[in-house]
């Protein structure tokens, strides 16, 4: 069987905290592969500062030559919110032999209840959470109540976690700062060429 690790978000930008979390899961998973899929819009998030193009692209030099690793832009093609829900059933219909992995941060896994349809997603997908700073990897209560099988389809990964946020990223190029240390450089490039972030209003650090 196919086993496919979800990997949604803004990526915005992606950055090495992004492929430690996907090179880790993959790994301690077994799975065969890792889609990586920047959201149009989240329901529950600000809109992006890059455009979808941008951050489609972004990530697509940044995951160039790891094994396994791939980006999709099914939540970009489809009009409107990006909701979770959406994708799993959108991947499931080209792939329905494909068993699937929601890769989630701990602090997304405690907002769960407030996903659109969240019971069916814990039905469509397993859950693997990954440690967040300042996040309890503990499931709430409210979140296993999600699924019958919730505590059987909800993986806690057990690795130390990334101290990175996309949010410092695009402060730091809103300051004229280098980006290096915390996107591959291929990202810090695409950043500079196309003039990324450079009103991002120096925001605080925030999710990932």
């Amino acid at each position: 069987m196919d086993r496919i690790g979800v990997y949604g978000g803004t990526f915005d930008p992606v950055h090495r905290g992004h492929l430690a979390v996907a090179r880790s899961v993959r790994q301690a998973f077994d799975l065969n592969r890792i889609l990586f899929i920047p959201a149009r819009q989240s329901p529950l998030r600000a809109p992006p500062l890059a455009s979808a193009n941008d951050r489609l692209a972004m990530v697509g030099c940044a995951i160039e030559g790891f094994p396994g690793f791939e980006v999709s832009a099914i939540d970009i093609e489809r009009s409107g919110p990006s909701y979770m829900i959406d994708t799993l059933q959108g991947l499931a219909a080209k792939r329905p032999a494909a068993e699937l992995f929601l890769i989630l941060g701990a602090d997304a896994v405690s907002e769960l209840p407030a996903w659109r349809h969240a019971d069916r997603i814990l039905a469509a997908a397993q859950i693997i959470a990954v440690p967040r700073p300042g996040h309890s990897t503990e499931i709430p209560r409210e979140v296993l109540a999600l699924h019958a099988r919730a505590e059987i389809r909800i993986h806690v990964h057990r690795m130390p976690p990334v101290d990175i946020s996309a949010s410092r990223i695009r402060a730091q190029c809103a300051r004229g700062r280098p980006v290096d240390a915390w996107v591959p450089r291929c990202v810090a490039e695409y950043i500079a060429a196309h003039d990324l972030y450079a009103d991002d209003g120096i925001e605080a650090p925030g999710a990932i």
